[in-house]
């Protein structure tokens, strides 16, 4: 985050400190229950938000290196990244040209990958470099056989993929303004450390909704981060569908005994950015937590979600991995044992006659702004007429 970001978000939440108040929207908003269960309105949110536009998989660490590589299915697709020799990053669907076997697993270091089916071998930069029998192939070109390319984008510290070939890799566009802000982190410098995945009986929006009020703080969360930070306070401001919500910590009022330019804001807040429509990046302390949330199934009650920590950098010794497996721990630990079963009772009660709408208060603009994003994305889409 910019330096005067850091000093004017800093007054903004001493502010709101003193006065006990927070940011708010401007008008109650009411939330249809049925895009939450709705088979019909799930395929559409499939198709528009997670195969035709340009996706986060997660920051450039995920490729540290020449040779790196990782595979993703989470949006329903194989997706195969590579980092080539000259540290180029390149997006394929992980799908072999021969009979249709994936040809990479999981995620690693390679020269090239072997398909497990019959030996046909792509390099880095996707090209059909060998295959046995080559004679049996008469008039089927390698040149023409490479693995099918994907749009791919490395910008800023972040990873970007669409699912669907051809697509637009604008990502100013996407990113609405927000990328001079994002790139002042220094993304590219942080470490992978560990990654976590969730499976849960929720809508993926519902996930979403998770991260985006302080409001309950210190009813569900009264045991663990309530004496940590202040609740129902939070700063918002959106770029496009895309936004920012920051809390403070409770030790952040000794800031008011300090001059500003002595001020280090950052350890003093949680900053929760949303890259629309799935990705929750939330930087802590030090280090980063990015949470990618997919449906899951062709299922509207169903998604999954891959946690991934980052670190300011590389772990080394065995004190610093449990350090930064200690934080991973709780981050998985407040999730899976307060915010996800009561967002699967949600979604539960979702299929009852209790109401058509839920209700986002003024004190929950966040909220406001992403839902109303997701409708506004999903009407512009509609056929007209």
């Amino acid at each position: 985050m910019l330096r005067s970001e850091q000093i004017a978000l800093g007054n903004r939440l001493l502010e709101y400190i003193e006065t006990k108040t927070t940011a708010y929207s401007d008008s109650v908003y009411r939330q249809p229950v049925a895009d939450y269960i709705c088979e019909s309105r799930a395929e559409i949110e499939r198709r528009l938000f997670f195969r035709e536009t340009m996706l986060c998989v997660g920051l450039s660490g995920r490729l540290p290196k020449p040779g790196s590589f990782i595979t993703d299915n989470l949006s329903g697709v194989p997706i195969l990244l590579t980092r080539d020799s000259k540290s180029r990053v390149h997006g394929f669907l992980n799908v072999c040209r021969h009979r249709g076997s994936q040809v990479a697993q999981d995620c690693g270091n390679a020269k090239s990958f072997v398909c497990p089916y019959h030996a046909w071998t792509y390099d880095l930069e996707g090209k059909l470099v060998s295959r046995p029998e080559e004679a049996a192939f008469d008039g089927v070109e390698r040149a023409t056989h490479g693995l099918t390319p994907l749009p791919a984008v490395e910008q800023d510290g972040l990873l970007w993929v669409c699912p669907t070939p051809g697509r637009s890799t604008d990502i100013e566009k996407k990113m609405a303004g927000l990328s001079p802000e994002i790139a002042a982190y220094n993304l590219q410098s942080f470490h992978h450390h560990d990654s976590r995945i969730f499976r849960r009986r929720m809508n993926w929006k519902l996930v979403v909704d998770t991260f985006l009020e302080s409001y309950h703080f210190c009813v569900l969360h009264k045991n663990t981060i309530c004496s940590i930070f202040y609740d129902n306070l939070a700063t918002f401001d959106a770029w496009g569908p895309n936004f920012r919500v920051v809390s403070a910590r409770r030790t952040m009022k000794e800031l008011k005994t300090r001059p500003e330019s002595e001020w280090d804001i950052m350890e003093q807040i949680v900053g929760i950015y949303v890259l629309f429509p799935n990705t929750v990046m939330i930087w802590q302390l030090d280090h980063l937590e990015v949470w990618h949330i997919y449906p899951s199934n062709n299922d509207p009650n169903q998604s999954v979600t891959r946690l991934d920590l980052y670190t300011p950098g590389s772990v080394e010794t065995e004190k610093a991995k449990r350090h930064w497996d200690s934080n991973l721990d709780l981050a998985e630990k407040v999730v899976e044992e307060e915010d996800f079963p009561v967002g699967e009772g949600i979604q539960h009660g979702f299929h009852s006659a209790a109401q058509s709408h839920i209700t986002f208060g003024t004190n929950e603009p966040a909220l406001a702004h992403y839902h109303r994003s997701i409708t506004e994305a999903v009407n512009a889409a509609a056929p007209k007429g």
